[in-house]
């Protein structure tokens, strides 16, 4: 047994010099922490584990002997300092670069969601999943938070924070907003984190009505809950939207917070409070609200309407879908149909949950309310 652990372990080894930045220098150390694990005597030799993943290599050494999955990570990833230096390192020269590696890096493992993401109008889907355990340190706001990517679809992440009061939230989201070029979204309420993404349907949602054209405009957005976008030069548009969070809060009103970066800063108040959650969609996270959100894996349904084929019983939870899209074959335009009825459904549950009416939004923007 122990030499079929051995070539199981040296499998890892293997794996984690081509994916996981392990240094050929260090296998025998890291091999050696690997044996001490599962309680074997340690003999480096050449292993093939050809296409095998992260997880299917875990599997095959649980089926050997019982070890903690997560303990066996920890031993084969690179230390946080090594991530972080490699991260801000390409940060400098290549921003997008850097997120991308610390998201296929960590995907390897099963830390990140490694899927597509689906879009039409705005509205993303991404396959939710990732378990959050890795994460990077990043400067935001003069601080360096800690920062765990989830999905690479939509390049879903978290930022930890600790603000509270309205105005440093809403200094702390334009700082990030303008320092990477993503949108980040909190809900009111939630004081431990906020979520971070690429575009969200927000940015491309129409103005239905100017409620404040002064210096920093303030407009009702046609969106399927209330919603308000504020903008203007930076430091006018964070007291203004810092005020208007107060004025939500002070009313008993729930809403999640956006904010993104361009030319202006600019920051969304959607109404909205938890989504539902079904059998397609998965649970509610601020991002929720922006158009940005969470489902079960879809790829089975995918290939059946790829193929044009019957749904098969297993597949029951997607019937209404299946259904809605019709039983033909669409082939390669099947992700971008998928795509567009996901975000059909999605805006019927994202109404359901308006946590007040376009009236009462009017009325908290025209409010004096100070932060």
């Amino acid at each position: 047994m122990k030499a079929n652990i051995n070539n199981v372990l040296n499998k890892l080894i293997a794996f984690a010099e081509d994916n996981l930045m392990l240094d050929s220098l260090d296998a025998v150390y890291t091999l050696n922490k690997l044996a001490t694990l599962v309680g074997a005597k340690p003999e480096l030799s050449e292993a093939d584990y050809g296409d095998a993943t992260y997880a299917e290599l875990i599997d095959e050494l649980l089926s050997l002997t019982s070890v903690d999955k997560a303990a066996v990570t920890d031993i084969l990833l690179p230390l946080p300092h090594t991530v972080n230096y490699y991260f801000n390192d390409q940060f400098s020269r290549n921003p997008k670069k850097a997120f991308e590696f610390i998201f296929d890096l960590y995907a390897q493992v099963g830390g990140v969601t490694n899927s597509a993401s689906g879009t039409d109008n705005g509205y993303t889907h991404y396959e939710a999943g990732g378990d959050g355990a890795h994460s990077v340190a990043i400067p935001v706001g003069g601080d360096h938070l800690k920062y765990t990517p989830l999905s690479t679809g939509a390049c879903v992440g978290k930022l930890e924070c600790k603000d509270f009061m309205s105005e440093d939230v809403a200094s702390r989201m334009a700082a990030f907003a303008e320092a990477y070029k993503m949108t980040i979204a909190h809900s009111s309420g939630d004081g431990d984190y906020y979520t971070c993404c690429g575009e969200t349907a927000l940015s491309t949602a129409a103005v239905k009505a100017q409620l404040d054209g002064g210096a920093v405009k303030v407009a009702l957005l046609d969106y399927p809950v209330p919603a308000l976008s504020v903008t203007g030069p930076k430091n006018s548009t964070i007291r203004e939207a810092a005020k208007l969070i107060k004025a939500a809060a002070d009313g008993g009103i729930p809403c999640v917070v956006a904010c993104e970066a361009g030319q202006w800063t600019k920051f969304y108040l959607v109404f909205v409070g938890p989504t539902e959650k079904t059998d397609v969609f998965a649970h509610s996270t601020p991002l929720s609200a922006c158009g940005v959100y969470g489902t079960v894996r879809l790829d089975a349904l995918l290939s059946v309407l790829e193929k044009g084929t019957a749904l098969s019983t297993d597949l029951f939870p997607f019937k209404a879908i299946y259904s809605a899209i019709g039983g033909v074959k669409h082939g390669v335009k099947a992700g971008a149909v998928l795509a567009a009825e996901l975000a059909k459904s999605y805006k019927a549950i994202l109404s359901a949950a308006a946590s007040c009416d376009e009236a009462a939004v009017k009325a908290l923007a025209t409010a004096k309310t100070d932060a």
